[in-house]
């Protein structure tokens, strides 16, 4: 009978870890969105101006020190010019072509991130407000590759209240009308490498990380005016770990908040209630 019980014991000891290895947590991917649109400067400005150096360093960023091609959403030629200039390899899409997005485009085993060129409303970028909207229908799909590790770049939303509706956590574009300088690098933006832009029309604000619909699990890159209070204009999501089951997810940033995840603490209590059942079953029959 000792026996049993010890048997019946493991079996839910079993379940339980089996329970914890469905929520374990995996590296998340990186987030860098900005309201400056890189690309449209860069093209014409070449490497090594100040839109060069914050685009590049930015695709380090997401890229994670991997060497696969970037998957890129541009409707012209500005953001793969830039690229192509910069020696990183990339596959293009047209994004304001909704049948040309499809679910398995967005395979980590494939591409190191994925970057989204800024929009047409900024005063010469490539994509229109449909580019965002039609990545929108894949969140599933791009929840799925960022939780495997796969990074995500937006450039200006410009007057685009829905720039970022795809990324995997909330990011509403704020607007505004920021000016073209007084722009400077916060110490997390330092931490990542990213330097601020200054000197080029910009287009749109962020709100701060936890208010206005954007995520606590963002830290700010660039601020205009004070690195700690001035306004944000560049916002990352930064050494996260994520862990998912099913369609719930939490997030938990060094720099940010946690978003809170339901599902794995249900798998924990099936599991714990399975091992009660074990034990009550055993008690019931001795």
């Amino acid at each position: 009978m000792t026996m049993k019980l010890s048997m019946s014991l493991v079996a839910g000891a079993t379940l339980l870890s089996c329970g914890l290895a469905l929520s374990a947590p995996a590296m998340a991917g990186n987030i860098f969105l900005t309201g400056h649109d890189d690309d449209f400067h860069m093209s014409f400005e070449g490497v090594g101006s100040p839109p060069s150096n914050q685009l590049s360093s930015a695709l380090s960023f997401v890229r994670n020190g991997s060497s696969l091609p970037v998957l890129t959403f541009d409707s012209g030629i500005q953001l793969t010019s830039d690229l192509t200039a910069l020696g990183i390899p990339f596959t293009n899409v047209d994004p304001n072509n909704a049948a040309s997005i499809t679910d398995a485009l967005f395979n980590h085993s494939i591409y190191s991130a994925f970057a989204v060129a800024s929009q047409s409303s900024c005063g010469g970028c490539d994509n229109s407000p449909a580019g965002p909207t039609n990545l929108a229908a894949h969140e599933t799909a791009i929840r799925d590759f960022f939780n495997a590790g796969g990074g995500i770049l937006a450039l200006a939303g410009a007057a685009n209240p829905n720039a970022y509706a795809f990324v995997p956590e909330s990011a509403t574009n704020a607007g505004g009308f920021p000016p073209s300088t007084g722009y400077v690098q916060t110490a997390f933006g330092a931490s990542l490498g990213i330097p601020a832009v200054n000197g080029d029309p910009t287009h749109n604000f962020f709100g701060e990380p936890g208010t206005g619909g954007l995520s606590s699990a963002y830290g700010v890159v660039e601020r205009l005016g004070s690195p700690t209070t001035g306004t944000p204009e560049s916002i990352a999501l930064a050494n996260g770990t994520i862990t998912c089951t099913g369609a719930s997810c939490t997030i938990d940033t060094t720099d940010g908040g946690t978003v809170p995840e339901p599902a794995s603490i249900a798998i924990l209590g099936a599991a714990l209630a399975a091992l009660g059942l074990v034990r009550r079953r055993r008690v019931t029959r001795a």
